[in-house]
């Protein structure tokens, strides 16, 4: 089956629970007539039974500071439906939001489309003592990174509202250290910022036995923060998506302690509203503690099998990619080594043999690698799409069918073999 069609290992998305999810929610989940499936329900803003299970649950695998309460959260359809309404609420149209770079794709539309503010991206390569990719999570290089965007920013006449993370970092793969959450809370309260954290990914973590010191999840909610800043201005994403295996069922909660920013995301959710009869699948599993437990330890052991099969499959074809992970469902991976000369095309006239290429020619080449790759069958994520400082990285998912997984390894191998030995002529 898997011969003539592609395999997709270019999107996040967890394919490894769906069967049990699925299988639940058939015997579990029922509509009925006198719980408001049928109806409005009392309003936009969430289902009873799920706003009650979600206080429970946050409360219990965030471990939050201060307990939440059903006041604080709303239901949305999806992560990315949270951070539109949120930056809708927080910013003015060409205001703009910090978050560092690489970064999830989805920022940008989520930020920009409604808002129509800017995704300001922070920059760590041209810093003082830039050593690689673990300086985004250093505290030090974060603070001044973060000060260095917002100084061009102003420069730039862009006024800046908040500083967005993913933590689990996507596309690194890495979870962000307290002491490094405390240093972008700082560098928020000392601008009177608000701090944005998508934590879409906190239950898919794993173990990684080549990292053993792997830094654990922590939420911002659990980091202490209101230390540091105002926690009226920390406001957390989550949903079902990632870590239930559920994307297709479109259910994401915001978390905030700001009455002024739930009651303007408040006034826009009635176009987003979920079904309460959706809703309330979510509610079932979080109530169902014994199914709950089971479930995430099933995620935590598959994610490190398949983590493991594409770990071992890059190192041995010694293709690099980025060590310290242990969260998410991909792996941050380098094939620069892949990538195709720019031609004579691309370069613009006047360029010196030997000179580096322009960031345009760079992408040029990046995408040939992708199309190269799609032609084999298989396709991955452009390093370019997650705003990556280094152009030739890619993000590949690993949490897919073991026989998808093993299929689309070996037309990866494949191809780069291929090019490895044979250069980019025609095959």
């Amino acid at each position: 089956m898997l011969i003539s069609i592609r395999v997709f290992l270019g999107v996040a998305e967890n394919y490894l629970l769906h069967q049990e999810v699925a299988e639940y929610l058939k015997t579990h989940s029922t509509i009925t007539a006198n719980n408001h499936h049928l109806g409005y329900g009392i309003g936009p803003r969430g289902s009873p039974r799920l706003v009650n299970a979600l206080v429970s649950f946050l409360n219990s695998e965030l471990q939050p500071s201060a307990p939440v309460s059903g006041r604080e959260i709303l239901v949305l359809p999806g992560v990315v439906a949270v951070l539109d309404a949120l930056a809708w609420s927080i910013c003015n149209e060409g205001e703009g939001i910090l978050t560092p770079v690489p970064f999830y794709t989805g920022f940008n539309p989520a930020i920009s489309t409604r808002a129509r503010a800017k995704l300001l991206p922070v920059s760590f390569r041209d810093l003082e003592g830039y050593r690689d990719l673990d300086d985004v999570f250093d505290p030090e290089m974060n603070a001044k990174a973060l000060e260095n965007a917002l100084h061009k920013a102003t420069k730039d006449g862009v006024k800046v509202r908040a500083v967005m993370i993913s933590n689990p970092h996507n596309p690194l793969g890495r979870c962000y250290p307290v002491e490094t959450l405390q240093a972008i809370a700082r560098f928020c309260s000392s601008h009177e910022l608000h701090l944005v954290s998508d934590e879409v990914f906190a239950m898919s973590v794993y173990d990684n036995s080549a990292a053993p010191n792997s830094t654990p999840f922590t939420s911002v909610m659990a980091s202490n923060l209101e230390e540091y800043m105002d926690c009226n201005f920390v406001h957390v994403a989550y949903g079902m998506g990632k870590d239930f295996g559920a994307t297709g069922l479109r259910l994401g909660v915001l978390h905030s302690k700001n009455k002024g920013v739930l009651a303007a995301v408040s006034s826009i959710s009635v176009f987003g509203w979920v079904p309460y009869i959706v809703q309330d699948m979510w509610a079932c599993i979080l109530e169902d503690e014994n199914f709950l437990s089971e479930l995430k330890a099933k995620n935590r052991k598959a994610l490190a099998k398949h983590f493991t099969m594409l770990r071992s499959f890059l190192e041995q074809h010694n293709i690099p990619y980025y060590k310290n992970v242990n969260a998410g469902v991909f792996i941050w991976v380098d094939l620069r080594q892949y990538l195709p000369e720019a031609s004579v095309e691309e370069l613009p006239s006047g360029s010196q043999e030997g000179a580096p290429p322009p960031a345009d020619a760079k992408q040029t080449r990046e995408t040939r690698l992708f199309k190269r790759l799609m032609g084999e069958r298989v396709i991955i994520s452009n390093g370019s799409s997650f705003a990556t400082e280094e152009l030739g990285w890619f993000r590949i998912s690993f949490a897919v069918e073991e026989k998808a997984l093993i299929t689309g390894i070996e037309r990866l191998a494949r191809c780069l073999q291929h090019i490895k030995a044979r250069g980019w002529e025609t095959k």
